[in-house]
């Protein structure tokens, strides 16, 4: 598969890993397991697969420019950037588990992860990203999407 489409098999394993996560948490919040407490074992795994993560590639040289020119020029601002993304990250999958026990898992996680349209629409403010039209339509797809699956049953 050519590089420019292997976007579409990563996007395709976050669906599933996602859609995992987030009948887990459903699960796990039906059996009984508070948001708090099962928050924090998540919140744990995950930081364990970034701690793993980072070693394997510090040991790898991934961070030392002299192995790996691509860092070189990196504004270590960015490194705090991405350090924050994942502050936002950790605090969106406590909403998300919140969310998950507290509603039905469907429409709770069809709106949580309809982040696409907040990505996209700062992409488009902040970097200059163009929307073209099938993009638009799509995001309003999108929404009424979630309402309808939003809405309580008609009849």
């Amino acid at each position: 598969m050519a590089q420019s489409s292997a976007w579409v098999l990563y996007a395709f394993g976050t669906f599933i890993m996602f859609g995992l996560t987030n009948f887990l948490l459903k699960y796990a919040s039906v059996k009984g397991m508070p948001s708090m407490e099962g928050t924090a074992i998540l919140l744990l795994g995950a930081g364990l697969v970034g701690i793993i993560v980072l070693l394997a590639m510090m040991t790898q040289g991934r961070y030392d420019s002299a192995f790996n020119p691509r860092i070189s020029g990196v504004n270590p601002h960015f490194y705090l950037v991405m350090a924050l993304a994942g502050v936002f990250l950790a605090i969106g999958m406590y909403f998300l588990k919140v969310a998950v026990a507290l509603g039905k898992a469907g429409p709770a996680t069809a709106i949580a992860l309809s982040n696409a349209l907040l990505v996209a629409s700062l992409a488009w403010l902040i970097l200059g990203e163009k929307l073209s039209t099938s993009d638009l339509v799509g995001m309003a797809l999108y929404i009424a999407a979630i309402i309808v699956f939003s809405l309580k049953p008609l009849g």
